[in-house]
């Protein structure tokens, strides 16, 4: 295992999670119209719905949290998903 690798990947894939995945999310609710995105402002939306609950330890934290590390988690099930079935075509 290259640690220098996987370290690069998990700071690429967070920093997306914690600054870009968040925006997108919002943008694209608004583009396809999406009530809850109609009503929120991307102030409330980050303050209060994103970031806001970090401050706390209840259900939003780790719905918050989740959220955030969706891009690291999904990547992370898109390369096992590639390295069994490359194992699986090399049996």
């Amino acid at each position: 295992m290259n640690f220098s690798k996987e370290l690069w990947f998990a700071l690429f894939f967070l920093v997306i999670g914690f600054t870009i995945w968040p925006l997108l999310v919002y943008y694209l609710g608004l583009a396809l119209k999406i009530e809850f995105f109609l009503q929120t402002t991307l102030r409330i939306w980050a303050e209060r719905v994103i970031y806001g609950p970090l401050g706390t330890f209840d259900a939003t934290f780790l719905r918050s949290l989740c959220f955030l590390f969706f891009p690291y988690f999904f990547f992370n099930l898109i390369r096992f998903v590639l390295r069994i079935s490359q194992n699986k075509d090399l049996s």
